[in-house]
């Protein structure tokens, strides 16, 4: 728009006056114009100063929400996941204390403030559950609040940020209208005064001000800006822009290809969805958002395909055709390729394991229910199989964790290349793998499968120079019922099998429902045990050892029997089993060392004492505190050690020796004998026999009660008795159940019986009484 003066004609002194308080009027009215401008401007670059603080603290937010999400899932631990959130919460404090000055009143960054501080506090509450309840997901209530707080913080910054972008944009209007009105002021000052030439040179000046304050806080932002025109021609970009494009600043040559440069730094696949987007824009207040990818500048990182290098952005458009000055679409973007990239490993972290890069027991279990949904669908089957390495334990406890995680890789490997693609192998934790097998015909189809990767793990790994030997064992179920089946329910099933294959050292196991033993009625029975403990339904009763060189009683078998107040009496080997298997038999243990000891020291108090065994089991001994507990228990009802008797089972020496070794060595400091259960039916040798401190040694009952009519076994028990003799042991001979057998064991020289032929298990006053009535050896023999 061109603006034509005419020359004035000479004024006379009246003229001149009125003229000249007119042009002071107008000079005032121009003055006033131009302060509210400028304030106007400043007010609308605070408010865009405050966008751009907002839209850093809500950066800061998706990024604490995402490692809260990384630390709920497990992938990271709790305390890595508080110190990185307390160092950002830091950071994010100081960025929302600042926006008080941009323009957000005091009382809005106070209540922003307190608002972010109510979801800090919600993510610590959820965090602490997590480390308090470890393996556990983080209950409902709780992420309910997290999430509720972050919302509120969420909605809050996009309140505010509203707020101020309709603040910037009201203060920009009326910036505008005051320029206007300044400009007419002007020309009427200057038409006034006859001075047409000054007028050019403020109008300049106004203009080249607006627009080096404009152009101020746009080179500070690192936020793209571009204007395109509905047929793709680019009218604006900003310094950042300029800078992604490699546009030199003013250069409208470039300008003019605007289109073409940002097309050819658009990834291919997202040209069209630039283009399309464009074209959809609406002047609506919340505009249209979505991710493109750019190409990435020199010295930058991003994603890599065949195309080259690129970085994503986060791009609004919004329709401003009418507005004047712009007359096209806003297009603003802003780099979230690290965040994107955060979220990703998060969720790739989240959903696999992170040695062996597999998936995960989370994924897994997705891919299961898939898997069960196209098999309900299509009528077929699914497999499942667990692998449980063996002896994994002693790979790591000889050579270490670094051989033991580079042998873990290798057998995923090697179970991936044994397998087809659609089948799935996945890592559950420690030397555990799982395979699904997405369509199988029966069960022994996946039992053949099974046996194929048995046999592939059975060839040599080596790591690092050294040649490891695996084996495994192998459980495999199918789904019966693709419709009625779960994930958990085939993943408890497999792994029922797995332990058959392993208890019985056969290397893979079908599922059998006869071997279940996580039935509904035995887990109703496992918490009726645990009231038991709490109810004294649970008592002791004593079996009697007699010596076989003088028929006197020197010890007692203590042995646990519950009575079920709707049950009736519950046999042992229907809830000892369930107590192992749960972790509970180290409070049944305890309990039934109290019931023993207090026991005792009743028999010494009435001048009768007895030494009392009692038995313990593997999870015992790899109690490190249990020889404290002992010794506690011990002090506490005032027992010798020496009164007291632990019984090991040879099984539960083998599970863990080294260990195994060190407990007993420290409960055999202490005064206590020591002996070694069901001798025979393990692989204990004579040299860990000679490293043990036992004084006892039990003959396994099923050799004694078959050694009457088999000669083979009469040779094991009279080798086993012969054994100890030579290594200073007392030999016990239990299951005893005929004089004759009795006999034979003396011939032997066996040192103590135990058995239904002498007595069977009583309670105390019942001992007592028996022990009255006790007449030797000889009178029962005789008889």
């Amino acid at each position: 728009m061109a603006i034509v003066l005419r020359r004035a004609r000479p004024a006379r002194p009246e003229q001149v006056r009125r003229h000249t308080r007119a042009a002071i009027c107008a000079l005032l009215v121009l003055c006033v114009l131009m302060v509210v401008a400028v304030l106007l401007g400043q007010a609308a670059a605070r408010a865009v100063r405050a966008q751009s603080g907002l839209s850093a603290v809500a950066s800061d937010l998706y990024a604490q929400d995402a490692m809260t999400w990384r630390a709920v899932s497990g992938r990271t631990d709790d305390v890595t996941a508080l110190v990185w959130l307390n160092t950002s919460r830091a950071r994010t404090v100081t960025k929302i204390t600042g926006l008080d000055a941009p323009g957000l009143t005091s009382r809005q960054v106070r209540d922003l403030l307190t608002s972010y501080r109510a979801y800090a506090q919600a993510v610590d509450h959820e965090l602490q559950l997590l480390g308090d309840n470890e393996n556990q997901m983080v209950d409902a209530d709780g992420q309910q609040s997290v999430d509720l707080a972050y919302n509120q913080t969420r909605r809050q910054i996009r309140t505010l940020s509203g707020q101020m972008s309709r603040k910037a944009a009201r203060a920009e209007r009326i910036a505008d209208a005051g320029v206007a009105g300044t400009f007419v002021a002007a020309v009427l000052m200057i038409g006034l005064l006859a001075s047409g030439r000054r007028l050019s040179q403020i109008v300049a000046e106004t203009q080249a001000r607006g627009v080096l304050r404009y152009r101020m806080l746009a080179a500070e932002s690192p936020v793209i800006v571009v204007v395109m025109r509905r047929d793709g021609l680019v009218t604006f970009l900003s310094p950042a822009a300029e800078r992604m494009l490699e546009v030199e600043p003013a250069n409208t040559g470039l300008l003019e290809k605007g289109s073409e440069v940002m097309l050819e730094r658009i990834h291919p696949g997202d040209r069209t969805l630039l283009l399309t987007s464009v074209l959809s824009a609406r002047p609506d207040s919340r505009g249209l958002r979505t991710e493109l990818r750019l190409r990435a500048a020199e010295g930058q990182s991003g994603e890599k395909d065949e195309t080259g290098l690129w970085r994503t952005y986060e791009v609004s458009f919004r329709d401003h055709t009418d507005q004047p000055g712009v007359e096209g679409v806003l297009l603003t973007a802003h780099d979230v390729t690290e965040q994107r990239e955060l979220q990703n490993e998060i969720h790739r972290r989240a959903l696999h394991d992170d040695l062996t890069g597999l998936p995960n027991r989370a994924l897994l279990t997705d891919r299961i229910q898939q898997a069960l949904r196209d098999g309900s669908r299509h009528g077929f089957p699914i497999g499942l199989l667990i692998i449980d390495l063996d002896r994994f334990k002693e790979i790591n406890d000889t050579l270490g964790h670094h051989y033991g995680d580079e042998l873990l890789i290798q057998v995923g490997q090697a179970l991936q290349r044994a397998l087809r693609d659609v089948d799935t192998v996945a890592r559950l934790g420690g030397d555990e793998f799982a395979v699904l097998l997405p369509q199988v015909s029966d069960l022994n189809a996946a039992c053949a499968v099974a046996w194929k990767l048995h046999d592939t793990l059975e060839g040599s790994f080596v790591v690092e120079g050294v040649e490891l030997d695996v084996e495994a064992s192998i459980g495999v179920t199918i789904s019966e019922q693709a419709a009625q089946d779960s994930a958990a329910g085939l993943l408890q099933r497999a792994d029922v099998a797995m332990y058959v294959a392993k208890g019985r050292s056969i290397g893979v196991a079908g599922y059998d429902p006869l071997d279940d033993v996580n039935t509904i009625e035995r887990l109703a029975l496992l918490g009726d045990l645990r009231r038991a403990l709490s109810n004294d339904e649970l008592y002791l009763v004593y079996q009697p050892k007699i010596s076989l060189t003088d028929g006197a009683l020197g010890s007692v078998e203590a042995l646990l029997r519950w009575k079920h107040p709707e049950r009736g009496l519950v046999p042992p080997d229907a809830f000892i089993p369930l107590a192992e298997n749960t972790g509970l038999i180290g409070h049944l243990t305890r309990h039934v060392l109290d019931l023993a000891l207090a026991q005792s020291r009743a028999w010494m108090d009435a001048g009768t004492p007895l030494r009392i065994a009692v038995n313990t089991s593997a999870r015992n001994l790899h109690d490190e505190e249990f020889d404290r507990t002992v010794r506690g228990l011990l002090t506490r009802h005032g027992v010798e050690p020496s009164m007291l008797l632990l019984e090991v089972t040879e099984s539960a020496l083998m599970a863990d020796p080294v260990r195994a070794r060190q407990l007993l060595q420290r409960l055999a400091a202490q005064g206590i004998a020591i002996s070694i259960d069901d001798f025979g039916a393990g692989y204990t040798s004579i040299k860990q026999l000679r490293s043990l401190p036992i004084t006892e040694l039990k003959v396994d009952q099923s050799f004694v009660q078959a050694m009457e009519q088999d000669e083979g076994e009469e040779l094991i028990v009279r080798s086993v008795i012969e054994l100890g003799r030579n290594l200073g042991l007392t030999t016990v001979a239990e299951g005893v159940e005929t004089p004759q057998a009795l006999v034979k064991l003396a011939s032997f020289g066996c040192d103590v019986a135990q058995g239904y032929v002498l007595a069977r298990p009583m309670t105390a006053p019942d001992l007592d009484h028996w022990r009255s009535q006790w007449r030797g050896l000889a009178a029962l023999i005789s008889a």
